[in-house]
C-alpha cells in the first residue's frame, strides 16, 4: 500500500482565475479550520497500466495545487495531494484505498481512473461522505446511467456531445452518400443506430452506403478500406479511438485513401493522436476537440497554457485540464458553501458554475456531470506547432446536448 503526500510547489505566480476573496475566505477559515491542510486524494492508474491520461492529470491538479499554495502564504490554508497509484477494482486495492483515506484524513477525493473503477470507488468515498470527482481515462467509452453514488461529479466530456457535434456537422456537408466504421460494443451499436437514425433526420437526402463494427484492435485495415472505397462513399465516420487512428490513417495513406474521401474520426482532433502523428496528420480530416488551446484567445487560456508548458515542456491535454480544473471546482464550492467542510462541500457541488481555461463551466445537477463545450473542424498545420491542429472551427456549447 503505497499513499505519498504530493505538497504543491510554492511558485511565485499571480493568477487571474482566482479572485482574491478567495485568500480573504481561507484566511477566515483558516483560523476555524486550524492549521491542518486541506488532504486531496489524487487517484492515477499504476506505471504498468501504460496510458497517457495519469501523468498530465497528475500535473495539472498539481499545479492548480501549487498556485493556491502560493496565493495563500504561511497564513492561509493549505492543500495538499495525497497520491495514490493503482487499478481499484479489486477488493484489496479498494480496502487499503479506504486505510488511506482514514489514516490520512483526507477531505477529498479525484482521479483519473478507469471506466471499471469509477462505481466501487465511488461508493466507498461516499462511505466516508467525501466527493468524489472523477477523469475516466476512457471517457469516450464511459457513459452516466444517472444512477451512480450522489458524491460521484464527472469532470470531463460526455461522450453524446461527440456523437452529437459528429452528426450535426456531418449533416451539413454537401455529400450525400455516407459509410459509418464504428467499435464492435455496446455504445458502438446504440452509436450507429442513433447516428443513422439522426442524419436521416436532419438530412432526407442522405444515404447509407455501409457500416462495419470493428473488433477491439484490427490486424489490418486493407480489406476495410477497399470496402468503403468500393461502396462509393463520399463520407465515412468512424470512431477508432486514439490508437486504433493511428493505425488507421498509415494504412489508409497507402492507398491515397484520403484524396478519395472525406473522413471523420470522433478523436482525431485529441491531443494524443496529433502529436503522435506529427507531420503525418493527412490535412482535412474532420474530428473533434474539448480544448482546442491553440484557437482559445482568452487570457485565462494562454496563461494556463503557457505555465504547464514551462513546468513540463509539453502542451496540456484534455487530462491536465480536467486535473487542474477539478481542484478549482472544489475550491469553488469551498467558497460557495462558506465552508471546508466535506459534506457542506458535497451539497454544493450540483449546479455549480465556475471559471475554467475554457469558459464557464456548470455541473449539471441531475447526473453531476460538468457541462463540457466541444469545437468541430479540420486538420490543417499552423508554423506555431510541430503538429497539426483543428481550423476553422465551430463551437458546440454544453447547452447544445442538454438531454
Amino acid at each position: 500500500m503505497e499513499a505519498f503526500p504530493w505538497p504543491g510547489r510554492r511558485i511565485k505566480i499571480q493568477y487571474c482565475l482566482i479572485p482574491f476573496y478567495f485568500f480573504l475566505f481561507f484566511s477566515f477559515a483558516a483560523k476555524a479550520w486550524g492549521v491542518e491542510p486541506v488532504k486531496i486524494g489524487l487517484l492515477i492508474p499504476p506505471q504498468e497500466f501504460k496510458t497517457s491520461a495519469s501523468q498530465p492529470y497528475l500535473r495539472g491538479a498539481e499545479m492548480a495545487v501549487a498556485e493556491l499554495n502560493a496565493r495563500e502564504g504561511k497564513q492561509g490554508i493549505q492543500f495538499l495531494l495525497v497520491l495514490r497509484q493503482g487499478l481499484h477494482t479489486r477488493e484489496k486495492e479498494l480496502k487499503e484505498l479506504h486505510q488511506i483515506i482514514i489514516e490520512e484524513q483526507l477531505h477529498f477525493l479525484l482521479g483519473a481512473v478507469a471506466k471499471e473503477a469509477i462505481l466501487p470507488v465511488a461508493k466507498l468515498a461516499q462511505e466516508e461522505r467525501l466527493p468524489f470527482l472523477a477523469f475516466p481515462i476512457d471517457f469516450m467509452e464511459t457513459i452516466s446511467t444517472g444512477a451512480e453514488p450522489p458524491n460521484l461529479f464527472w469532470i470531463s466530456p460526455a461522450p453524446e456531445a461527440f456523437q452529437r457535434a459528429a452528426v450535426r456537422t456531418a449533416a451539413q456537408l454537401p455529400q450525400k452518400k455516407f459509410f459509418l466504421l464504428a467499435p464492435e460494443s455496446n455504445i458502438g451499436r446504440n452509436w450507429v443506430k442513433y447516428f443513422w437514425e439522426e442524419l436521416r433526420r436532419l438530412k432526407p437526402d442522405a444515404q447509407p452506403v455501409g457500416e462495419i463494427l470493428l473488433a477491439k484492435k484490427v490486424g489490418d485495415y486493407g480489406p476495410y478500406l477497399r470496402t468503403i472505397l468500393a461502396a462509393k462513399t463520399e463520407v465515412c465516420l468512424s470512431h477508432l479511438g486514439a490508437k486504433e487512428w493511428l493505425r488507421f490513417v498509415k494504412a489508409a495513406q497507402k492507398q491515397d485513401y484520403f484524396k478519395k474521401i472525406t473522413h471523420f474520426e470522433l478523436e482525431s482532433g485529441n491531443l494524443e493522436s496529433l502529436v503522435a502523428l506529427k507531420k503525418d496528420t493527412p490535412e482535412g480530416i474532420w474530428g473533434i476537440s474539448a480544448f482546442p488551446f491553440w484557437a482559445l484567445g482568452w487570457q485565462e487560456t494562454k496563461e494556463f497554457v503557457s505555465r504547464y508548458r514551462e513546468k513540463n515542456q509539453s502542451y496540456p491535454g484534455l487530462e491536465a485540464l480536467s486535473g487542474y480544473v477539478s481542484i478549482y471546482a472544489l475550491v469553488e464550492a469551498m467558497k460557495k458553501g462558506g465552508s471546508l467542510n466535506p459534506e457542506r462541500v458535497l451539497r454544493t457541488l450540483p449546479g455549480l458554475s465556475f471559471r475554467t481555461p475554457i469558459g464557464p463551466l456548470a455541473i449539471r445537477p441531475t447526473d453531476h456531470r460538468a457541462l463540457w463545450p466541444i469545437w468541430c473542424g479540420t486538420s490543417t498545420f499552423i508554423s506555431d506547432y510541430p503538429f497539426a491542429i483543428l481550423g476553422d472551427l465551430k463551437a458546440f456549447g454544453p447547452d447544445s446536448f442538454h438531454p
